[in-house]
């Protein structure tokens, strides 16, 4: 769907996007304010994303653009762009790193292009990729037999939770699996990177969250799924589609090729 020299200028203003990030982060130079749902909204939130629609529109008048932070939201297009600013605002506004930015492609309800761009986490990492082009950035990790499973999910996730679809989804790791607890979409990185087998989603979120990042898993090979909690009991649903009426998803799970089998 993108050509080359699309990709490398979206690339670019993500990178331009994120120096608007680290400016305020680092001066601390930002307002904040409280959004209708109650959530917390800055100053830095609102200049990325203004500044992201701007060129969007620019180089791609035809595209719309869907930004958590925009007044935007009923389309007919079935090709639009997904943007939140800053994924993460929490972390950014507490002085964590973990806060990222989310460009994604969307075309017929499925999630064709992904950029994860966080400017300071690890020293700073971009990942991207385009369904439609063989040579992208995104690159799947050989996972080696393990006797251990490696989870990756929300500081706001439950143990007990976590325990119960461990047990549901992975019986035979059901007592020995790890966990680590980080923010916003570079919980994605993990999977990527193969430093982690699943991500555990176990809340409600939104579309601007979850594109780029899925993009990229199934580049790779693997998958994101709907995980449904009913009556004490989790299952998977279909794959995560996109232009929902309220751009909400369900909770979700993420995972790379051939994780411990098929789920």
């Amino acid at each position: 769907m993108l050509d080359h020299s699309q990709t490398e200028k979206i690339i670019l203003y993500s990178r331009e996007a994120g120096e608007i990030a680290i400016q305020a982060f680092k001066s601390r130079n930002f307002e904040i304010r409280k959004k209708s749902d109650g959530s917390k909204v800055t100053s830095a939130d609102i200049a990325i994303s203004k500044f992201l629609r701007e060129k969007l529109t620019t180089e791609f008048p035809q595209i719309p653009v869907i930004c958590e932070e925009g007044d935007l939201r009923k389309i007919s297009a079935e090709i639009f762009f997904l943007v939140d600013p800053i994924d993460g605002t929490a972390s950014f506004i507490s002085g964590s790193d973990q806060f990222c930015i989310n460009i994604a492609l969307i075309k017929n309800r499925q999630a064709i292009f992904g950029l994860i761009y966080a400017p300071l986490f690890e020293g700073g990492k971009l990942m991207f990729c385009d369904k439609s082009v063989a040579n992208n950035e995104a690159r799947s990790t050989k996972h080696e037999a393990r006797n251990n499973l490696r989870i990756i999910t929300s500081s706001r996730s439950k143990d007990d939770d976590i325990k119960n679809c461990v047990a549901q989804l992975y019986p035979d790791f059901a007592q020995n699996f790890s966990v680590e607890k980080l923010a916003s979409a570079i919980k994605f990185f993990r999977i990527l990177e193969g430093k982690a087998d699943a991500y555990l989603h176990l809340r409600k979120s939104m579309e601007w969250d979850s594109a780029a990042g899925q993009a990229l898993v199934e580049l790779m090979g693997g998958k994101v799924k709907n995980l449904i909690f009913n009556r004490g009991k989790f299952r998977l649903g279909e794959g995560l589609v996109y232009k929902k009426p309220d751009y909400e998803n369900n909770s979700f799970i993420a995972y790379g090729k051939k994780i411990y089998g098929e789920l």
